[in-house]
C-alpha cells in the first residue's frame, strides 16, 4: 500500500468545521462498531480525549489590515514519529499507509509520547489511564475510504491520497495562489523539516508569512528529549570507557605481578 497523506488548504477552507464534527462522530462510531461502548453512552459522554481535530483562531495584523486565521491542531503523522521512538511498550506503530497509531490495549499511560511530541498532540485520559491521538482513520483508508475529516469537507480544502498525487495537487494550488495574490505560498511539511520529525503525513498550503499564525513550527523538536538521548549515548560511551580502563588496569597489574614473581619478589607463605 502506498503512503497516504492529507493536505489542508488554508485558502479553500470556509471554516465550517464539518471536519471536526465528522471526526468526533467517526471516533464514537468506532467504539460502537468494536463493541466497546453502547450507542447511548458514546453519544452522551464528553470524552474530550477523542477531539483529535480542534480549531485555534488567531487574529494577526493591525487594523485595517487585521485578519483572523483558523489553525487546526492535529497529529501530523511524522515520518520519524518521535512518539513511537520513545514509547517503552511498543504501543505506537506505523501502519502501511503511514498512519502513526496508538494501540490502547498496550499503552500503559506513561505519557512519554506527549513529552516527545513537538506538536503537543497525544492526550492523556484520566478516566482510562491511556494516551490518545488521531489514528489517521487507518481502518477506513485500508478499506478504500477517505478519512472522516476529508470526507466531510465541502470545498476540498482537505484532500488526501498517495503522497505523490497529493503533493502534485498541493504544489499546483500553492503556485496558483502565489500568482494571483503576489504573495508566496508554501506547502508546509512536504519536505523534511528536520531530523527529529522528518516529513509530515499532514501537509498545509499556507502563505509563508502566516506560518507562525497557523502555528506551523518550522523547527519542531523537544530539547529535553534530545538531551536525554545525548545522555544515553554519552552514558553508554562512558560505560565502555570505564570497562576498557578497568580491563587495561587489570592487564597492567597482572603483567607487573608476573614480573615480580619471576624476579623472586612474590609474597612468601613460608
Amino acid at each position: 500500500m502506498k503512503e497516504q497523506i492529507k493536505c489542508y488548504d488554508t485558502q479553500s477552507c470556509i471554516r465550517c468545521f464539518a471536519c471536526m464534527v465528522n471526526c468526533s462522530v467517526e471516533n464514537r462510531a468506532r467504539l460502537q462498531r468494536e463493541g466497546i461502548m453502547s450507542v447511548e453512552k458514546s453519544v452522551q459522554s464528553p470524552m474530550l480525549h477523542f477531539n483529535y481535530l480542534s480549531a485555534r483562531r488567531v487574529e494577526v495584523g493591525v487594523y485595517p489590515e487585521a485578519k483572523q486565521v483558523t489553525a487546526f491542531h492535529h497529529c501530523n503523522h511524522c515520518e520519524n514519529s518521535p512518539c513511537q521512538s520513545i514509547c517503552p511498550t511498543g504501543a505506537i506503530t506505523t501502519r502501511p499507509g503511514g498512519e502513526v497509531v496508538i494501540n490502547d490495549d498496550i499503552c500503559i499511560g506513561c505519557q512519554s509520547c506527549g513529552d516527545a511530541c513537538p506538536f503537543d498532540v497525544p492526550q492523556y485520559s484520566i478516566d482510562t489511564g491511556k494516551a490518545y491521538k488521531c489514528n489517521g482513520c487507518y481502518d477506513r483508508v485500508e478499506n478504500g475510504l477517505k478519512q472522516s475529516c476529508v470526507e466531510a469537507c465541502p470545498t476540498t480544502a482537505m484532500f488526501s491520497g498517495p503522497r505523490d498525487e497529493v503533493l502534485k495537487e498541493a504544489y499546483e494550488r500553492a503556485a496558483r495562489y502565489s500568482q494571483k495574490t503576489g504573495k508566496k505560498y508554501v506547502v508546509y511539511g512536504a519536505d523534511t523539516l528536520n531530523s527529529y520529525v522528518g516529513k509530515l503525513g499532514w501537509i498545509t498550503i499556507v502563505e509563508e508569512s502566516d506560518l507562525a499564525a497557523y502555528q506551523l513550527d518550522t523547527k519542531p523538536t523537544r530539547s529535553a528529549i534530545q538531551w536525554r538521548d545525548y545522555a544515553k549515548v554519552g552514558g553508554g560511551g562512558l560505560a565502555i570507557a570505564a570497562a576498557v580502563g578497568t580491563t587495561a588496569h587489570f592487564i597492567y597489574w597482572l603483567d607487573k605481578r608476573k614480573k615480580k614473581i619471576a624476579a623472586g619478589e612474590g609474597d612468601s607463605h613460608e
